[in-house]
């Protein structure tokens, strides 16, 4: 007898929780109004690299090497202004086309006005030049010439050409230059009409 009560207690200590924890998720039940969610597993945050994809931003590009003042002065840097001088007619931009020319325009010989009004009989004014000569120096300057050729309609109808010489200057690094005197500038053009 003594075994049975003892026997009887063990178990009913045994059996506590379990009926605790039922009368816990009876008691959950009711509280939500009868609608008992499934345990929730915790996620994962970490993202996960799609294939194909990359999972991290691409390389900024390099930047362009600086501009040394050898290649100022390099006869690649002068055709770099013929270039942008044309292209500039070309679009009729004469205010930039204007003040490639030495001091801010004035080399030309004209007024922006009368620059402009100069290109007034053109409908197509297309510029090509050829290689240039060896750069020369006087007086503390640099200069290349480089043989040009020009085509195009003219306003009035029909085609032209214009051939000469076009001669680039720069101010040779010297006590007091300015930065926009050590660039290549027009200096003069030699372009005439081709019988």
């Amino acid at each position: 007898m003594r075994r049975i009560a003892a026997f009887s207690v063990l178990l009913a200590a045994c059996s506590q929780p379990a009926e605790q924890t039922a009368n816990n998720t009876a008691q959950s039940i009711e509280e939500t109004g009868g609608n008992a969610a499934a345990p929730v597993a915790p996620t994962d945050t970490t993202p996960v690299p799609i294939p194909g994809n990359a999972t991290s931003p691409p390389a900024a590009p390099a930047p362009p090497p600086p501009v040394t003042p050898y290649a100022e002065k390099s006869p690649e840097a002068a055709a770099r202004v013929l270039e942008a001088y044309f292209a500039a007619v070309a679009t009729r931009r004469y205010g930039d086309a204007y003040r490639l020319w030495g001091n801010d325009g004035q080399a030309s010989g004209m007024s922006l006005k009368q620059f402009a009004g100069s290109f007034a009989k053109y409908r197509d004014y297309d510029g090509h030049f050829g290689k240039p000569g060896p750069i020369e120096g006087a007086a503390g300057s640099a200069y290349i010439e480089f043989p040009v050729k020009v085509t195009g309609v003219l306003a009035k109808g029909g085609g032209f050409v214009l051939e000469g010489p076009m001669t680039l200057r720069r101010v040779n690094d010297v006590d007091g230059s300015t930065a926009e005197q050590r660039r290549w500038h027009i200096a003069s053009s030699g372009l005439k009409p081709r019988p």
